[in-house]
């Protein structure tokens, strides 16, 4: 009963290959892509003005601070006049860095993944791109079953639905640096707000810091991610006429050998953006 039960699920979806065809997940990651970041726009005016308070409190706070160790050493006119100058300069400079905070960023990010898309050859690399690759494998398989050879068909069905999960974990972190990349440009923007002080300045460098960190780990991940779509797209070619279980295989260890790639050497590049001396303007 078992061996019957089992041939005839077989049978009934070798029989019914245009319904799981039809299964369509293609433009799912670009839909939530495109929803969290008009969402995360919206944060910049009410986080900007919250950010701009806490900037001129610690600001206002350096000052007196700075003016009441004068004021106890006794200084001349001089030493007032060269740290009111130092002040002016170091609070513009931050204040620059505040008012420009989500613009700049956005561009970082946007400048970095140009520069991914352009040198890797592909263009146009996006989340759902990766696992529209992984469906249309999914479907092409699905068309060229046959109940003549159940066991390669169902052992083709079963390999290119892990290549679907396998590309959706590399789209996925894909899409987890693009989504960090837009909170931390429009609410990471309350760190810029640390600037005002010469004591907590260090963490709104540290803001662009990571945004440069964010935006060079998809620069490399869309490196990488083209190289690999390259060779997914030849064996997904060679499919195209007959399938064949060695050419599911290459591209099964393909995607898994990407997925290694994605998940290793973005944040090992990445971390040179983190590093350089902890010093700022004083």
């Amino acid at each position: 009963m078992k061996v019957i039960a089992i041939i005839l699920i077989c049978y009934l979806i070798l029989q019914t290959p245009e319904a799981i065809a039809a299964i369509n997940g293609q433009g799912i990651l670009d839909d939530v892509q495109n929803k969290y970041k008009s969402v995360a726009s919206g944060w910049a005016a009410t986080l900007t003005a919250r950010a701009s308070w806490l900037f001129w409190v610690l600001a206002l706070i350096s000052m007196v601070w700075s003016n009441g160790m004068l004021l106890l050493r006794k200084a001349d006119l001089g030493e007032f006049y060269g740290e009111f100058t130092r002040f002016i300069v170091f609070t513009g400079f931050f204040w620059w860095l505040l008012t420009n905070g989500p613009t700049m960023a956005i561009d970082i990010i946007d400048s970095m993944q140009q520069l991914g898309d352009t040198a890797s050859g592909v263009g146009g690399i996006t989340p759902s791109g990766i696992t529209d690759v992984g469906f249309q494998v999914f479907n092409t398989v699905v068309q060229q079953s046959s109940i003549a050879s159940p066991v390669i068909s169902t052992a083709g069905i079963i390999i290119a639905v892990i290549i679907i999960g396998i590309l959706a974990l590399i789209a996925t972190n894909m899409l987890i640096l693009l989504v960090s990349a837009w909170i931390l440009a429009y609410a990471g923007i309350i760190f810029l707000g640390f600037g005002g002080s010469r004591w907590t300045s260090d963490m709104a460098i540290s803001y662009y810091k990571t945004v440069l960190n964010i935006g060079v780990q998809l620069m490399v991940m869309i490196l990488l991610v083209g190289i690999g779509q390259q060779f997914i797209n030849q064996y997904f070619s060679q499919m195209d006429t007959n399938m064949n279980l060695n050419d599911m295989a290459a591209m099964f260890v393909a995607s898994l050998i990407l997925l290694g790639l994605v998940n290793k050497i973005p944040p090992m590049i990445g971390h040179i953006a983190q590093g350089g001396g902890n010093s700022c303007i004083r």
